[in-house]
């Protein structure tokens, strides 16, 4: 038997997949799918086998919601569900500005109820096995290239490079210190194209390349430390950790001759499904095993705030 009552605001795009994964999830019973557009939430509504309504007020009492609406609707929505005692997961970003995100976090605190966020990218195999191999990361670059997608109309920097600069902060390990960025409009009159450096607390640097501008679809990200390099290419899920093994100096009168040879390492990762899934795993256990999510509340919080900080520098 199901062991929460559940419901899927937004019957969109992202929307239609959690319904379905709600909708075949052990621990859950999907009793509701929420859109203005009631034509399309009853057709998702009839699909899954759960009854439709059109806003937050017409639900019936459930225990998680997950919030895959357009951002600027986050908060409204948020805020009664908190009030009610109802656990969340919300698509990333949290909300629309700061002051928003700030007081969703706040008040499902002062309520008790579990709030995750939705930076996805983190249930990837190849960013959960860097996360677990990397120990003292001194220089992290994050590549996210795309064509453009007239559908968007948030700027790249809170549609993509808000997923990049969460995974730079749990890659990091630290607490971000200082921001710089510059971005570029190419295709459309929000920044299509930007170019962000974040310095953490502990001295490591991570830069991050965002476009929705190249002909490419490119998931990279790269890890320096003292004494290895790690490589991960998202899309394809794949790890590689290359150490240096030998360096030689090979002296012929003047001149000399430098040698390296590296050692390469390919870990097996643990492809444990689909992310979004994973993603439902995390929150419903954290709510019945009364633990925090993985990606917290504080978690997107700062995320937004960085963004918000990108978004102003690169309009500056």
């Amino acid at each position: 038997m199901s062991q929460l009552r559940g419901a899927v605001f937004g019957a969109g795009n992202m929307g239609r997949h959690h319904i379905r994964i709600m909708s075949q999830h052990p621990d859950v019973d999907l009793i509701a799918v929420v859109d203005p557009d009631t034509e399309r939430a009853q057709a998702l509504g009839e699909q899954w086998g759960a009854p439709a309504f059109s806003s937050v007020e017409e639900v019936p009492d459930i225990d998680v919601a997950i919030i895959v609406t357009p951002t600027q609707y986050h908060h409204q929505i948020a805020l009664p569900l908190i009030e009610r005692g109802v656990h969340l997961l919300i698509e990333k970003p949290l909300a629309a500005t700061p002051d928003e995100a700030r007081e969703i976090v706040e008040v499902a605190k002062a309520k008790g109820v579990k709030l995750a966020v939705g930076h996805v990218e983190r249930f990837n195999p190849a960013i959960k096995s860097l996360s677990g191999l990397s120990k003292d990361p001194k220089m992290i670059s994050i590549e996210r290239l795309s064509p453009y997608t007239p559908r968007i109309k948030d700027s790249v920097i809170y549609d993509l490079t808000v997923h990049d600069v969460d995974l730079a902060c749990w890659l990091a390990k630290s607490k971000p210190v200082k921001v710089n960025a510059s971005g570029t409009k190419v295709f459309s009159d929000t920044i299509d194209s930007a170019s962000t450096v974040i310095a953490f607390e502990n001295g490591c640097i991570a830069t991050i390349q965002t476009s929705r501008a190249t002909q490419d679809k490119v998931r990279r990200i790269t890890i320096s430390e003292p004494e290895r390099y790690f490589t991960a290419d998202t899309l394809r899920q794949e790890v590689e950790i290359k150490r240096e093994a030998e360096v030689s100096y090979i002296h012929d009168n003047d001149d000399v001759m430098f040698t390296q040879a590296s050692v390469v390492e390919i870990p097996t990762l643990q492809k444990g499904g689909e992310p979004l899934r994973l993603e439902q795993d995390d929150l419903y256990d954290a709510i019945l095993n009364d633990r925090d999510p993985l990606v917290s509340g504080e978690d997107g919080l700062r995320a937004v705030e960085l963004v918000e900080q990108i978004e102003q520098l690169c309009n500056a």
